[in-house]
């Protein structure tokens, strides 16, 4: 079974594997116990020997990668300790957290930093591009940024308001903030002084993610360093607590300190706000003061914000009366509502969509069908359609809203049609489209380009191609609408879907005939569709993207574009075995591209995918060279490689699997030890391949520490006693599953060859040892995370060990040169065995 026996010596299949890696086992102690290892090592990871030979490596991998010794450590980054705006323990003090800031190396520093600064302030990059961006940055460029600059890249970083339609309409997240934060660190580290621009995005990135305390340190720190705000920071702060009902009181609180500043002189004008005059406030703020009351359900207290507002000569507008709106629409309910909008009326202010909304909604809460008709009606009138969101939670047939609306007369009936489709659509009722069609065909309402795209978007989700055809192929004989982007891109994303390649790339080729210019969404469908096939074709893969690097005006893809490339070339790798010199130069080309050119932001699939192609290849440099990167990137997101480590974990095989066949061991060591930091999942094939690479190395305490720590329960008396060594280093968690029956035989073979035979007999113990009784399991519904993974890399019930492996144990001792500890050595393992395994004792 292990190969340690006689018949598996005598098997010609297996021998002839085993002589190819004599030159690597030079060190053992005999010609069979040579071979008997060999064989023992490839069957532990769980690969045929006759499979896989180990390659000398070539001069040009191995300057590509060194091989330092095992003492030997990479020099720490350099770390700076800078604020953190999330404070846990509850002071005052703002926490401290470490970054990492390299330093780059000095190339063309004035030409760089003067090319950035230019392209900043005349641009409007998204927070991806601009994180890149800022990071090629060598450390003497970053110096030379002015305060002015680093606030214009904290600025987009964060997705302000100018730039937001860049960054992709995304909400800021806790990755924002570590990148906002990384570059407030470089600028403190390059000596320039933080202003009350920089103050301001801090506290609006804080408020955004909801940290109301963490802004308000950050608002504390800019009065204490004597620096005086606009009213702009007050406001968004304010606004944040507006949202949350229960924080009434921090807004109140915060209102009177906006009132004493303003009458201290302490707030300067802001000369871009609306209707700012000198220090005084300014009705943005006044609004976000009262939809706090409102919220609250203090109308009172709202009424007298008005007052104040009044004093100030400011009059409330259609925006802050429909903030009054919403408050008594979800405090007092329908009829005070509609109370509030005929005083709304009265004081010469004229209901809007908005208004409706809130009306229709507060309506359909209280099932007032009467009054939903009614106010359907009057919004008709008034020209205003409710928004879908609105409109799919009406309790009526579609058909009665258009019957209903349709009558004012005032409104175009197709938005009606459309805004009711779109709400069917959301709710994926596919039947209630059909029937809008119908119906609009029946009372002779002219579909326009929305109305048809929206209809064939429905038959492509119902799965209806050739409907979806037959009706475009009608648009385009009878000439009754001109197809847009949005309709070429559904009948694309159909024909992918449904695997006909043939029409996907007509229909691509049809949008010129219509002055209709490919963007990025048509791509993201060719990409999918071709990376779907059975059999790739990366010849037009590869005509595709030179047609996209072409486009006038450019294309910027996205990460939706460029993993289904990757995930292409990753299949053809996987299904062939490799990729042929030019594919593997296009894909080369191609990976740096995206981040050097169209600066996307990978994440842990697009690693995934990209380590497979090149690892299929049999190009260990290159997937390598992806595997050090993604390390990097974790430096300041570490989700991404507990993400590819969690679902990937193929991968990492794959380049230990890769690394040992072309005898690159130092690479299955790092594997290792990023392995055991993120404290994943361990396999058995995972602890056979490191074992191997150990033993190359010549590391056998290495191999017993990791051994030792994989059976060695948490908080046990060995596990504070025994192999302290390095265990912190090359250990990893509390996994007894991981070391079976044959990677035990496995490290038994290595503790022979290196004439460690002393350890053999306390690991068998160990290992006997280290399970977990069924009696001790723990439930489901009481477990803490911890507990489920102790019990998930446990083995429940009892060891087993086989007679068969204990034959090949001695056998292998027999041939040892060290007769006296062999035999003392093979007396303890039969007294193991007789003791604990019966059954297993050779006859």
């Amino acid at each position: 079974m292990y190969g340690l026996g006689a018949r598996g010596i005598a098997s010609r299949s297996a021998a002839a594997g085993v002589i190819a890696l004599k030159g690597s086992l030079r060190s053992s102690r005999s010609p069979v116990q040579r071979r008997q290892l060999s064989e023992l090592y490839f069957k532990a990871i769980g690969t045929d020997t006759r499979k896989i030979t180990p390659q000398k490596p070539s001069s040009k991998t191995q300057q590509a990668q060194p091989q330092p010794q095992e003492s030997q450590q990479q020099p720490a980054p350099h770390l700076t300790s800078v604020p953190m705006l999330k404070n846990r323990n509850g002071s005052d003090k703002l926490e401290r957290v470490e970054y990492s800031s390299r330093k780059h190396p000095q190339v063309n520093d004035k030409k760089e930093v003067e090319s950035y600064i230019y392209e900043l302030h005349a641009q409007e990059w998204g927070r991806d591009e601009t994180w890149l961006r800022f990071n090629r940055l060598s450390w003497e460029s970053r110096k030379q940024l002015r305060s002015i600059d680093f606030n214009r890249t904290l600025s987009l970083l964060r997705g302000s308001e100018n730039s937001s339609k860049h960054a992709r309409g995304s909400s800021p997240t806790s990755q924002t903030l570590t990148r906002m934060m990384f570059v407030y660190n470089v600028a403190i580290d390059a000596g320039i002084t933080a202003d009350r621009y920089t103050f301001q995005e801090l506290i609006a990135i804080n408020v955004a993610l909801m940290d109301f305390i963490s802004a308000r340190k950050w608002l504390s720190e800019m009065l204490q360093k004597g620096i005086k705000p606009t009213i702009r920071p007050y406001r968004t702060l304010l606004k944040g607590y507006s949202k949350i009902p229960s924080e009434i009181d921090n807004a109140r609180q915060l209102w009177q300190e906006i009132k004493s500043q303003v009458a201290a002189g302490q707030i300067v004008p802001d000369k871009t706000g609306d209707n700012a005059k000198d220090n005084a406030i300014d009705i943005k703020t006044y609004t976000c003061m009262v939809s706090a009351e409102c919220k609250a359900g203090c109308f009172a207290q709202a009424l007298g914000i008005l007052d104040e507002m009044g004093a100030a000569g400011m009059t409330p507008d259609i925006a802050m009366r429909n903030v009054i709106l919403d408050g008594v629409a979800s405090h007092k309910g329908l009829d005070a509502a509609l109370e509030e909008v005929e005083l709304m009326k009265e004081s010469g202010l004229v209901p809007d969509g908005y208004t409706f909304n809130i009306l229709v909604n507060s309506a359909v809460s209280e099932n007032r069908v009467d009054v939903i008709k009614k106010l359907l009606a009057e919004a008709a009138e008034k020209g205003f359609v409710p928004s879908a969101k609105v409109v799919q939670m009406l309790p009526l047939d579609p058909i009665e809203t258009v019957d209903i609306m349709a009558k004012g007369g005032a409104l175009d009936t197709i938005r009606i049609y459309n805004t009711l489709i779109r709400a069917s659509m959301k709710c994926n009722r596919f039947t209630q489209v059909l029937q809008l069609i119908a119906h609009l065909r029946k009372h002779s309402v002219q579909p326009n380009v929305v109305t048809y795209g929206m209809l064939l978007d429905t038959l492509n989700k119902a799965g209806k191609l050739d409907q979806a055809k037959k009706i475009f192929y009608d648009i385009i004989e009878n000439g009754k609408i001109k197809p847009d982007l949005y309709i070429f891109s559904t009948m694309i994303d159909a024909c992918g879907r449904s695997g006909d390649i043939g029409d996907m790339f007509y229909f691509k080729e049809q949008m010129v005939s219509f002055n209709v210019y490919p963007e990025e969404i048509i791509f993201n469908s060719v990409f999918s569709a071709i990376s779907r096939q059975k059999k790739i074709d990366l010849s037009r893969v590869m005509a595709v993207i030179d047609e996209l690097a072409k486009c006038k005006p450019p294309i910027r893809p996205t990460i939706r574009t460029v993993n289904p490339i990757i995930a292409a070339f990753a299949a053809k790798a996987r299904a062939e075995g490799g990729l042929n010199s030019h594919e593997l130069q296009f894909l080369r080309s191609w990976y740096a591209r995206i981040s050097d050119k169209y600066y996307i932001v990978k994440d842990s699939y697009l690693y995934g995918l990209s380590i497979e192609a090149f690892a299929a290849s049999r190009q260990l440099e290159d997937a390598m060279n992806v595997y050090n990167e993604m390390m990097r990137h974790s430096e300041t997101d570490v989700s991404v490689l507990r993400t590819f480590t969690s679902s990937s974990s193929r991968h990492i095989e794959m380049l230990m699997r890769l690394s040992i066949e072309q005898q690159q061991f130092d690479n299955v060591r790092k594997l290792w030890r990023d392995w055991n930091i993120l404290g994943a999942y361990v396999t058995e094939s995972i602890v056979g391949m490191v074992l191997y690479a150990c033993d190359q190395g010549g590391l056998f305490r290495i191999a017993q520490d990791i051994v030792a720590s994989l059976l060695t329960q948490p908080g046990s008396k060995k596990e504070k006693t025994s192999y302290k060594s390095s265990i912190n280093i090359h250990g990893t968690g509390f996994s007894p599953k991981a070391v079976s029956e044959k990677t035990l035989a496995l490290y038994i073979g290595m503790a022979i060859k290196h004439n460690m035979m002393e350890t053999i007999a306390p690991t068998m113990e160990l290992w006997r040892t280290s399970v977990l009784a069924p009696g001790n399991l723990v439930s489901a519904e009481t477990a803490s995370h911890a507990d489920v993974r102790l019990q998930h890399n446990s083995v429940s019930g009892q060891r087993r060990l086989s007679e068969k492996t204990v034959r090949n144990i001695t056998e292998l001792l027999l041939q040892s040169n060290n007769k006296k500890a062999a035999s003392d050595t093979i007396d303890q393992v039969l007294a193991f065995v007789d003791k604990h395994f019966p059954e297993a004792v050779p006859v």
